[in-house]
């Protein structure tokens, strides 16, 4: 069976999913930021592996343990507002503002259109 094209597939949803990856780069950044050398590098691999369980395990389209909105986008702000805090204690105070505002509005642009 020849793989199914994606339905509906909007700009939200690439600003969305352009986000996710921006979430792990920000934590590896910012654990780089909370400590020199490779301590920060490891600190930032591991604040980004704990990121991406949580969301694979509750937010991810394939996962069967996924949350319903509104307690998916709650948790997702929540999460979001943890790494711009995260990104303030490693000194991208401005890049972690950012991302939550840029965050925030774009799965809250999506929630009517997310099952």
């Amino acid at each position: 069976m020849p793989p199914q094209k994606p339905q509906d597939v909007g700009p939200w949803d690439l600003l969305a999913f352009v986000c996710e990856l921006a979430m792990i780069v920000l934590l590896v950044a910012a654990g780089h930021g909370m400590a020199g050398g490779w301590k920060g590098w490891a600190l930032g691999a591991f604040l980004a592996f704990v990121a991406i369980g949580i969301w694979a395990q509750w937010m991810a389209p394939t996962s069967d343990k996924r949350l319903v909105n509104p307690t998916r986008f709650i948790v997702q702000v929540m999460l979001f507002v943890t790494v711009a805090l995260y990104a303030a204690a490693g000194g991208l105070v401005w890049w972690g503002i950012g991302f939550a505002i840029v965050a925030i509005t774009a799965f809250a642009a999506r929630i009517r259109s997310d099952p």
